[in-house]
């Protein structure tokens, strides 16, 4: 399977649960972050593409290395029909530095990813 194959399979499962920006202590702006739900599954067989054996992947290398900004960026469900109205400019900030981090969630078929901008701290 390749990483085409395993976003086409998956892509449409994934929900964007909320985005917006919000305040990093000791950051020079607000940090724009993007929480998406997305199936365990999916990051199984990430783990099996990249031949790691790990419970869960790199938040930030799966972001980076799936391209899903990009994905969210160019389809239509998510833009206009009541999904959050800036996600291009979320997505925007989401292409340089990002931190990534798992939430367990009830359901052990899904679980919550966090992207995170790495915003620029003031010096001490």
């Amino acid at each position: 399977m390749s990483m085409d194959t395993l976003m086409e399979r998956y892509f449409d499962q994934i929900e964007i649960e909320d985005a917006d920006f919000v305040p990093i202590d000791d950051a020079k702006s607000y940090a724009a972050y993007l929480l998406l739900d997305i199936p365990t599954e999916m990051l199984k067989e990430y783990l099996r593409l990249k031949g790691q054996n790990r419970e869960l992947p790199d938040g930030a290398e799966f972001w980076k290395e799936t391209g899903l900004g990009n994905l969210l960026r160019n389809s239509d469900k998510y833009h206009g029909q009541g999904h959050v109205s800036h996600l291009s400019d979320i997505l925007d900030y989401l292409e340089s530095n990002v931190w990534g981090e798992y939430q367990r969630l009830n359901s052990q078929e899904r679980i919550r990813l966090d992207i995170t901008e790495v915003p620029e701290f003031y010096d001490n």
